[in-house]
């Protein structure tokens, strides 16, 4: 009788250690689920980036991402304040609610990854063609095209895939336009 006291005893204590550490991990991912709808609301589609596909996909990580914080924070929080509590089956219970634990922690995690790589989609490279284009002017006129790298005394420009170089000395301007004429 006394071996199954002190067994049930030491689920119990089991119990309440793995609520403690539930409640604990339950903070985590109220963080968590705060940071996802901060990067949500701050994400500004207009200004992104990227091909449509790049931000859909993007917007789907970030729901997917909430959709697993959710479930973990709700996998956690069953644990860190039980509705029911029986003394029948404290050890399976015990078991089972280490295993919910553990996959709500994993989960955690997941939700944590799905939104860095949502926000990686900020970083896809902007169209260097439509960046870098500019007027250069000189006393016989005035170019337009897509600046290109130089070391030479020169300002290189790519007019309609033509390479020109023109001297340092001879332009007297350079104004970067959104588009040439033409």
């Amino acid at each position: 009788m006394s071996s199954t006291v002190d067994l049930r005893d030491d689920a119990l204590r089991d119990t309440e250690q793995l609520q403690v550490s539930a409640r604990g991990w339950h903070g985590v991912q109220l963080a968590v689920l705060g940071f996802i709808g901060l990067c949500g609301a701050l994400h500004d589609a207009g200004d992104a980036a990227g091909p449509p596909w790049v931000q859909q996909l993007a917007a789907g990580l970030v729901v997917l991402a909430l959709v697993v914080a959710c479930v973990a924070t709700v996998l956690v929080a069953a644990e860190a304040w039980p509705v029911r509590e029986t003394s029948a089956g404290v050890g399976v219970r015990t078991r089972r609610s280490f295993g919910h634990l553990r996959l709500g922690i994993a989960l955690t995690f997941v939700a944590v990854g799905l939104t860095a790589l949502a926000t990686t989609s900020s970083w896809w490279p902007a169209d260097a063609a439509d960046e870098a284009l500019v007027t250069v002017s000189t006393a016989q006129g005035s170019l337009c095209g897509r600046l290109l790298d130089s070391s030479d005394g020169t300002v290189r420009l790519d007019l309609s895939g033509r390479s020109v170089a023109v001297p340092l000395d001879q332009v007297t301007g350079i104004e970067p336009v959104a588009g040439c004429p033409g």
